[in-house]
């Protein structure tokens, strides 16, 4: 599974952290594989590897967890430089006035993060099975919003912890279904489906065409979208930053093919490690009647909306994708 999608659509992405996670969990030998470019995947048991992590960071305290995160991160960052060259000339692009420094510095908080989001993820067992609403705060108006609504559009970014975003609405006994890719390694994809799903949350492969996530949507349902990856000539154009990015369609074609709402929000880690997670609804006034425009400015409206907040939590973004013209990357190794 590559970084960049063709599909109109964006899942939630979760193999981007599976192999994020992929890169932290492995054992000392793996290394060796990773560093002659082969796939630990092939050689390990990654859904036993994976029960096993979760089970041992679901014992300690999740300060001392996340402790343990950020150290992971840095061993990516300095041996496993995961995608490194990526996540430099995205902020090249993005922060053109940052010295080198202070592009370095961020991108190393930005691996520490992602270490941090890991071990929250491989904790979310027992995040559901506490009923936990204090690791991630959700403002009333929010829950208040998702329930003023029999179903929509749920559309967010990789930024922050896009993992909990379902599993915290979840607890509140909002239905969604999630978008997702399905994975190369089908241990580590019935993991994470396994992780995500509930009474209330349930799993779409992006595969299984548009017919059967309007059903979701008309069940009460809201489809939950990522749609910050480079979609190329399936999606259309947005400003981000200081250049063009593709935006893929996915969550304009629902919202026009359903007339519901587009709700956008993100889940942020705050300084007191535990995470703020809010929506509003996306401002669809003054659309143009043409169809193909209307989706270009919702897409162009959302992508703002982005931008503004990855501006103020550079570090947690996941800039480790190819979002802008794939001519930015030539001659770039993935690490």
């Amino acid at each position: 599974m590559t970084f960049e999608t063709r599909e109109p659509i964006s899942p939630n992405s979760c193999h981007l952290v599976a192999e994020f996670g992929e890169a932290l969990l492995v054992p000392v030998s793996c290394i060796v594989l990773n560093f002659l470019r082969c796939n630990p995947a092939k050689f390990l048991p990654m859904y036993f590897m994976l029960t096993i992590a979760s089970w041992k960071f679901q014992i300690f305290p999740r300060k001392i967890g996340l402790f343990f995160g950020r150290l992971l991160g840095d061993l990516v960052y300095f041996l496993l430089p995961f995608r490194k060259s990526y996540a430099g000339k995205n902020m090249e692009i993005a922060f053109p006035d940052w010295t080198a420094a202070k592009r370095k510095k961020v991108l190393r908080n930005c691996y520490q993060h992602f270490g941090m989001v890991l071990v929250d993820v491989l904790r979310m067992p027992k995040f559901k099975r506490k009923n936990d609403q204090k690791t991630v705060r959700i403002p009333q108006e929010t829950i208040d919003l998702c329930r003023s609504h029999n179903g929509g559009i749920l559309l967010s970014a990789h930024i922050g912890n896009w993992e909990f975003l379902g599993p915290a609405l979840g607890l509140h006994k909002i239905k969604i279904a999630g978008v997702t890719r399905v994975q190369r390694n089908s241990k580590s994809d019935t993991y994470f489906n396994e992780m995500r799903s509930s009474e209330t949350v349930k799993t779409i492969p992006f595969n299984a065409g548009g017919k059967v996530m309007v059903k979701a949507i008309k069940e009460g349902y809201f489809l939950g979208l990522i749609s910050d990856q480079n979609a190329g000539g399936k999606g259309t154009p947005a400003d981000f930053f200081t250049q063009k990015v593709s935006v893929p369609k996915g969550a304009a074609v629902f919202h026009l093919k359903t007339n519901t709402p587009i709700l956008l929000g993100f889940c942020i880690l705050s300084k007191d490690l535990n995470y703020d997670l809010s929506f509003q609804e996306l401002d669809v006034k003054g659309l143009p009647d043409n169809p193909e425009e209307a989706i270009i400015e919702i897409n162009r409206r959302y992508t703002a909306i982005l931008e503004t907040v990855v501006r103020n939590h550079p570090q947690q973004y996941f800039w480790f994708h190819r979002k802008y013209n794939l001519g930015n990357y030539k001659g770039l190794s993935r690490f």
